[in-house]
């Protein structure tokens, strides 16, 4: 007999090409993907993957099993979400990934509060930068992501909350009280900058370039995929760096940071709530949108 659970790690793995990438996002064990995927193949009789340039890929016999087997997924998970909304008590997952700024932002609070609305539930986070974001959602694996700039065609978009984009530096640096410094002055200055696939930075980039700085020439020193430790390293008295002023607000309040503008540069942006266009929402990922948009609908950022 065939159970649910060794066709969720099956699909999963299919969509992944990876077994460890599975266990990841199933919060379990390698050994033990590889293990439910050796007794589902016993159960079949015949091998459902082989190894082809760094992935595992489905053999012949593995991708009819997969068609049927996504099938009774889908069939399963609508059952326990009808079920759900006769017993009010909804046991579901969410899986949710997210891009750096909203994960170290509003969204962890909304999370908590929504849980308080679902307490039978699961939620699982987690993070990268936007192109992470949109990776993991294609996998079919995922159900919501949040990402910092409008997604590609392939996904639903759905945009619900105002950001902008600020240069700081902490308050005993030469610029941090002159107010306004000309675009060039940039190239005078440390900087520590998000990673290179950010959105972040690519939206500080072309802004910059737009203002005739060539990006390329500047003296980024240091790089972090965390917003928090930029805040960390700035605050403890080394460069100056550009991210959301909502990370921000806390250290500009306490005199921790300093907000440098630069003439001519202003960024505002909105975060976007996305799924993939072919894919079905589920129950709970459908009312977590919902409750996500109705509790930033009155948010009012200081910008």
């Amino acid at each position: 007999m065939i159970d649910i659970s060794k066709l969720k790690t099956f699909v999963t793995v299919a969509e992944l090409g990876s077994f460890s990438k599975a266990s990841e996002v199933l919060y379990i064990t390698q050994p033990a993907v590889t293990q439910q995927i050796k007794a589902l193949e016993k159960t079949v009789g015949a091998k459902l993957f082989q190894r082809q340039g760094g992935r595992m890929v489905l053999t012949e016999e593995g991708k009819r099993i997969y068609e049927i087997a996504k099938l009774l997924l889908n069939s399963y998970e609508g059952l326990m979400e009808e079920i759900a909304r006769i017993k009010k008590d909804l046991k579901d997952t969410l899986f949710l990934v997210l891009s750096a700024t909203p994960s170290e932002y509003i969204i962890p609070k909304i999370i908590a509060e929504f849980h308080k609305e679902f307490p039978s539930s699961k939620i699982k986070i987690f993070t990268g930068n936007s192109h992470d974001v949109e990776e993991g959602l294609v996998s079919g694996v995922l159900n919501v992501g949040i990402i910092e700039r409008k997604p590609s065609d392939k996904f639903v978009d759905i945009p619900f909350l105002e950001d902008e984009i600020v240069f700081f530096t902490y308050p005993e640096h030469p610029i941090a009280k002159e107010g306004e410094i000309e675009p060039e002055r940039l190239y005078e200055l440390d900087l520590v900058m998000r990673e290179a696939h950010s959105g972040t930075r690519k939206l500080v980039r072309e802004k910059l370039e737009e203002l005739g700085i060539m990006f390329d020439k500047l003296n980024i020193k240091i790089e972090s995929t965390s917003s928090r430790n930029i805040i960390q390293i700035v605050k403890n008295g080394y460069g100056c760096s550009f991210l959301s002023k909502g990370l921000l607000n806390g250290e500009i309040k306490a005199g921790n940071l300093v907000v440098v503008k630069i003439k001519g540069f202003e960024i505002k942006r909105r975060f976007h709530i996305i799924y993939p266009k072919n894919s079905t929402i589920t129950f709970l990922a459908s009312n977590f949108i919902q409750y996500l948009l109705e509790k930033t609908k009155e948010v009012e950022l200081t910008v």
